[in-house]
């Protein structure tokens, strides 16, 4: 609804309302000027009516913020601001929805302004949620995601809660998914969308409408940024896949940033935390060992934080690093001098 339409509703409810009230008012007046006749018989009083407790219900409810869809178990939390990142938010697309035409790849990518995605848990490295923002018209749903083309359509109906169901929330969704295709697709509105291998939490959630949780990851992929900003809360084989060496450090997190400088070339920013302070000269050591006379910079902001700036990476280790691979796909910590495979 347009705000032309829906200024126009709101007046013509504010209109309605205003009459019914004067009606009210004059039939109140009337009836208690009104001489009640006498009579031998006692009149007994009408009983109320049991009237059910209004619900109020907004006209239009505030969309759900992308980052209250994603579990809270993920290695990676990731955001891309892909009106900026056009041609990444292309190539992510085509990588994760296989059957997807790089023409309607670009179609979406161009509609997209947000994306959030979380990646890999201990059961399942390559598991992945991700939410897009953005505005993605009706029309273009239906003509990309068609049967011809072989997506099936699945309604699905969330279980949501009382609360959310006494506030009229939706809780039916359509799903779009394809037998050669990993991930699901659903357009909860014009505004989000979401895809998943099982897009059940993501819908169950949207239909309860919460709030963010109030964690570290959130707090930086939330921030206003034309980067793309990661936290990873399980480093482990991942520091290994960014800069190419074990790390034997205890690590217990990550962050930082990937800054386009130039069509394909980024520049990555990575903050690594360690658990135990005297474990920091050891991570240098594995740190400077492994990009020996690249042109990086490597700091300590705080007691037992390492930041590596300045690491080169292409568009394609940066969708590398934003997928798994689900036959493959393992999940690995680093605890003293070993690696372990966590279990699935």
């Amino acid at each position: 609804m347009n705000k032309m339409a829906a200024g126009m509703t709101v007046c013509g409810l504010t209109l309605r309302l205003v009459v019914f009230s004067a009606a009210i008012f004059i039939v109140s007046l009337f009836l208690g000027c009104k001489t009640v006749p006498k009579s031998s018989h006692v009149q007994e009083e009408p009983k109320a009516e049991e009237v059910e407790e209004p619900v109020y219900v907004p006209l239009e409810l505030e969309e759900v913020d992308p980052l209250a869809l994603l579990g809270n178990d993920f290695s990676i939390y990731t955001f891309i601001p892909a009106g900026k990142h056009k041609d990444l938010t292309v190539a992510l697309l085509m990588e994760e929805i296989e059957n997807l035409a790089e023409a309607d790849a670009k179609l979406i990518a161009k509609r997209i302004d947000g994306l959030y995605f979380g990646l890999g848990t201990v059961s399942d490295r390559s598991r992945l949620e991700a939410v897009a923002s953005g505005y993605i018209p009706t029309i273009g749903v239906k003509t990309t995601f068609t049967k011809k083309s072989g997506w099936i359509q699945t309604e699905y109906k969330a279980v949501s809660n009382e609360k959310a169901l006494k506030l009229r929330y939706p809780n039916e969704f359509t799903y779009y998914s394809h037998d050669e295709c990993l991930y699901d697709l659903c357009f909860f509105t014009q505004q989000i969308f979401g895809i998943a291998q099982d897009l059940s939490p993501v819908m169950e959630k949207y239909a309860i409408r919460p709030e963010p949780e109030d964690t570290m990851y959130n707090k930086w992929i939330s921030q206003e940024s034309d980067d793309i900003l990661f936290y990873i809360t399980r480093p482990g084989q991942y520091l290994r896949t960014l800069i190419g060496a074990s790390i034997t450090s205890d690590t217990d997190y990550s962050y930082g940033r990937i800054i386009q400088v130039k069509d394909e070339n980024y520049s990555m920013t990575i903050n690594i935390h360690v658990k135990d302070e005297e474990s920091v000269d050891s991570l240098k050591s594995s740190i400077k060992l492994a990009f020996g006379l690249m042109d990086v910079s490597l700091t300590q902001p705080e007691k037992n934080m390492l930041r590596i700036s300045g690491i080169d990476v292409s568009q394609a280790q940066v969708v590398n690093l934003f997928t798994r691979d689900p036959i493959t796909g393992k999940h690995y910590r680093v605890q003293g001098d070993e690696v372990i495979e966590e279990a699935r």
